[in-house]
This record gives C-alpha cells, sequence and structure tokens, in this order.
C-alpha cells in the first residue's frame, strides 16, 4: 500500500470520528477497497484512534484540565469548588465509562469479524441514519446527571460496531435524554477518552508485530488524523449548535444502501 493511502486513511479517520458518520465504518469500508492491505489485528485502526484522542486533549484542553483539578478537589480543600462547579461532567465520565468497558470488551470478541464485513457495515450505518434523524426533532433543555450519563456509557459501549457512529449515537442518546446540544456534544467527545485510551492499551500487544517498514506510513497516518481531527471537532462544535444532524442521516443511509448492495 502507498504512503498516500495510509495519509488518506489517516484523514478520513480524524474527519469522520467526529462527524456523526461512524469513523471505523468508513475504515472498514475504505480499507475493503485498498487491494492488499494488511495490519495486525485493529492495531492501524486504534492508533489513528489514537492520535484523534490527542486532538480532543488539545481541543478540550481547558475543560479537561477543570475536570483533573475537580478530581483532586477529592483529596485537596482548594479544589473544592472546582469539584462542585463541575462535578456533573466528571461523574457523568466516570460512569460512562464503566458501561462502556463492559460492553466494549464484550463486543472485543466479534468486532474483528464485524471489521471484516461491509455488509454488517451498511446496516450499522442505516441504524445510525435512523437515530440521527429522530433525535434532530429533539429540543433539549437539561443537563447532564449520573443516571443520564450511565445510558450515553452503554451506547458508547454499543458504538463499538463499525457502522454506528459512537459520536452520532452518544449525542443521539444524550439529546433523547434531555441533554442541551452543546453539552451533550462536549460530553461525546470528552467521554471518549478513557475509551480510546483503554483501547490503545488492549492493541498494544500488537506494536511488536508490526513490520518495521510500516513504521513511517502508520506515524504519517497518525499526524494525518490528528490535524483533521482537530479540524473536524472545531466544524462540528459549529454544526451541532444549528441542529442539523439530518444531513449526516441522509448521508449515512445513502453510503449503508450503497454498501449492503455493491460492496
Amino acid at each position: 500500500m502507498e504512503l498516500i493511502q495510509y495519509i488518506m486513511l489517516g484523514v478520513l479517520q480524524g474527519l469522520t470520528e467526529f462527524l456523526p458518520v461512524s469513523s471505523s465504518g468508513h475504515l472498514v469500508i475504505a480499507q475493503s477497497l485498498i487491494k492488499d492491505f494488511q495490519q495486525p489485528g485493529l492495531l492501524f485502526d486504534v492508533l489513528v484512534h489514537f492520535a484523534t484522542f490527542c486532538a480532543v486533549l488539545i481541543y478540550f484542553r481547558k475543560k479537561i484540565f477543570k475536570l483533573l483539578k475537580a478530581l483532586a478537589g477529592f483529596v485537596f480543600l482548594k479544589y473544592r469548588v472546582t469539584y462542585f462547579e463541575n462535578r456533573n461532567m466528571l461523574w457523568g465520565v466516570i460512569v460512562a465509562s464503566i458501561p462502556t468497558a463492559i460492553i466494549g470488551l464484550y463486543l472485543e470478541r466479534i468486532s474483528e469479524v464485524l471489521f471484516s464485513s461491509t455488509t454488517y457495515v451498511g446496516y450499522a450505518l442505516i441504524f445510525t441514519s435512523l437515530l440521527l434523524v429522530f433525535s434532530d426533532r429533539v429540543t433539549a433543555r437539561g443537563d447532564i446527571n449520573t443516571p443520564k450519563s450511565l445510558l450515553v456509557g452503554i451506547m458508547q459501549g454499543i458504538a463499538v460496531i463499525p457502522g454506528i457512529s459512537r459520536s452520532g449515537s452518544t449525542i443521539a442518546v444524550a439529546l433523547f435524554l434531555n441533554i442541551k446540544r452543546q453539552e451533550a456534544a462536549e460530553f461525546s467527545f470528552i467521554m471518549a477518552l478513557p475509551a480510546v485510551f483503554g483501547a490503545t492499551i488492549l492493541q498494544a500487544k500488537h506494536i511488536n508485530s508490526l513490520d518495521s517498514l510500516l513504521i513511517f506510513p502508520y506515524s504519517m497516518a497518525m499526524i494525518a488524523a490528528f490535524f483533521s481531527g482537530l479540524f473536524a471537532i472545531f466544524l462540528m462544535m459549529k454544526l451541532v449548535k444549528k441542529a442539523r444532524l439530518a444531513y449526516f442521516a441522509i448521508y449515512c443511509l445513502i453510503l449503508g444502501i450503497i454498501t449492503i448492495i455493491w460492496l
């Protein structure tokens, strides 16, 4: 596979990770169209996901720093005010990570099979389109809390299935639970950090089996995913305020049908 193809896959990951169109589903489709693409397990996908993980750290660095200070508020009294100001988001991320980890580890057993089937991806994309259509009709005005974050976390665990957009499905569920659009998008991006970091650790075992000739192209793909991811976050935060997820729903529906019929 040529270097430009690795870079294109990295850009694809960065753009689709934060837009509600399923980055993993697009990677499956793209990889099925690239002849002789090989990787040790899911290592390539996890590495470019880690690159977008870093993009989230950079974009939301101020909010994440506040959450870390809030976490320190358990021990240090001087951070108590920060804790009470951010406790809903903090506990939301912690609680959401529990069902995500449990469901994700269970589905990880069959994820390699799902990653090899474009048909499954097609049906999952159609499911994503339905979520987006219905969520677009919701007017949400509430805030995140522990019970709501638990349900959103369950959806994030299910979204390990390629074709189900993690950002799209979690934002949709958050809107169904009456969480404001801006907060729903922000929570969706930040709560993914523990899950992506955990997946990176699990797949780190494959690094030793990576051909040394692939280190440079994989690194270039990660860089491409990082910068395109930053751009996508900026764009998504603008679009989510306008409640226009139906546009992405149409795209997912069309791509899902094409995938099932022709790929």
